[in-house]
């Protein structure tokens, strides 16, 4: 037989970091805040992995525009020698009018809102805000332009956890009713190859220590 059962193909790596803990997410809240600032543990947290992700040998650094994402990527091009590119599409879910408050806030002070969003919330968007079908829609298209542009590459990718679950639905073929399934905690990296024809996702929400 001459014939290879899984013939080669170019893999392009990406390994998403979700940015150090801020403030806001130490306390539960929703918010889309482009200054939100990394809180010491968050800049450790980055420190940690800048330390660790060298050993992959990644060609390029991602990054989306918001400030605890682009101060996380500062961080890590000191150890793997990268210059972040900062995307605006690789930004988090738009919140809109529910920035800054906690889900029972909104529950008890926007009750009606909160129950239709409850009932369907991939397609119900907060007032002023995207739905996360519309997000998924977003990060997927630009997902798909990263793949083309650096086709065979190794990227670090740092951006938000509503990004990081848009492209592991897309990756495994999951439908998007499983996004909020998905844990992306702070300081976590996920590691997924692409190619023509399939996706594999080598680990989803690691912690180095």
């Amino acid at each position: 037989m001459t014939e290879s059962l899984h013939p080669e193909e170019t893999l392009t790596r990406l390994l998403l970091v979700r940015h150090g803990q801020t403030a806001e997410t130490e306390k539960g809240k929703l918010y889309s805040n482009p200054m939100a600032k990394l809180t010491e543990l968050g800049t450790s947290q980055i420190i940690a992995i800048a330390n660790w992700i060298s050993k992959e040998k990644p060609n390029t650094l991602l990054s989306s525009a918001a400030h605890r994402v682009v101060s996380s990527a500062q961080i890590i091009e000191k150890t793997t020698k990268l210059k972040a590119v900062a995307i605006e599409d690789l930004n988090e879910w738009h919140v809109g009018n529910w920035e800054g408050l906690t889900y029972l806030e909104v529950k008890k002070n926007q009750r009606e809102i909160y129950d239709r969003w409850v009932n369907d919330p991939i397609h119900n968007a907060p007032p002023d805000g995207e739905s996360i079908h519309d997000v998924c829609q977003r990060v997927q298209k630009k997902l798909l332009s990263i793949i083309k542009e650096y086709e065979g590459k190794t990227i670090i990718l740092v951006t938000h956890a509503g990004v990081i679950r848009a492209i592991t639905l897309y990756a495994l073929s999951i439908p998007i009713e499983n996004f909020w399934r998905l844990a992306i905690p702070v300081g976590s990296i996920s590691k997924i190859d692409f190619s023509n024809n399939f996706a594999t996702v080598h680990y989803l929400s690691f912690i180095p220590d």
